[in-house]
Parts: C-alpha cells; structure tokens; sequence
C-alpha cells in the first residue's frame, strides 16, 4: 500500500487507497475487490492510474479559511489560486454553528504548491483581499518540513 485516506463522510467512511505491485498482484486483488465488497457490504470503486507527477519547483504553503457557509466559497478559493498558478494538493472542509451566535460556518483546510518564483507576500496579500471580500478570516503560511 503506497497511500491511504480515511475519513467520515456523513454517517460513513470513505477510504482512498493506492497500492501497487506487479501485474499478476494487481490483477487479483481487482478479480477479488467484487467479493470482499459483497461480503463486507461495501461499495468499492478502482481504477488504474499512474504515479503523480511531482514538480519540485514549488514550497508547501498551508491555507485556512473560517467564513460564513455559502455556496460558493470552495469555487472561489479554487478560481483564486487557480489563477495564481498555485496548485492545490488537499482540501478538508467542516461545516458547523457558531458557538456564539448558531450561525453556519465553513472551515476549509488547503495543503498548496506554491511555485518558487511565486513572491510570497504579493500572494499572501492578495489572498487576504480575497478573504475580505468573502467576509472571511484566513491564513496562508509555509509549512515547515
């Protein structure tokens, strides 16, 4: 098993795993995964894909946002570093109330690649323009490896 993701989604687990080995490996496990879903009650989806492609050019930034829930947050977070040539390596996101008031509130989680030749306060500035303009609070630094 290269990698694996867990997490609950509603009142299920989704799981998102890559495996490799040679093709007679694979090969099984794809003739198995039918019946280990019919026995385990699962519904299981595969397909075969190749290795990411891996720029090192870019520095690991981390991005939070608290805002008010509404539609379109995750639309215009993904427009914004779309256009600045930032490419999104994982999203979380969790819906909740606000302890003080009940009001509906979104955090969203976002691991970045920031290209190297990116300047990082132009960036760090516009992103917070952009959260201005979201009626939103939030956060873009480097993650320290």
């Amino acid at each position: 098993m290269e990698d694996c993701r867990i997490a609950p989604i509603g009142d299920r687990l989704a799981a998102n795993l890559v495996v490799s080995g040679n093709w007679s490996a694979l090969g099984r496990l794809e003739t198995a995964l039918p019946g280990i879903a019919q026995k385990l009650d699962l519904q299981v989806r595969y397909e075969r894909c190749g290795p990411r492609e891996q720029n090192p050019e870019f520095r690991p930034y981390a991005a939070d946002v608290i805002a008010p829930q509404q539609p379109d947050l995750l639309v215009h977070l993904l427009e914004f570093f779309g256009s600045q040539d930032v490419e999104v390596a994982e999203i979380s996101t969790q819906k909740y109330a606000s302890n003080y008031t009940g009001a509906e509130m979104c955090s969203v989680q976002m691991v970045l690649h920031v290209p190297v030749n990116q300047h990082p306060q132009a960036l760090r500035e516009s992103f917070m323009d952009l959260c201005d303009d979201l009626n939103a609070d939030g956060m873009l630094d480097p993650i320290k490896t």
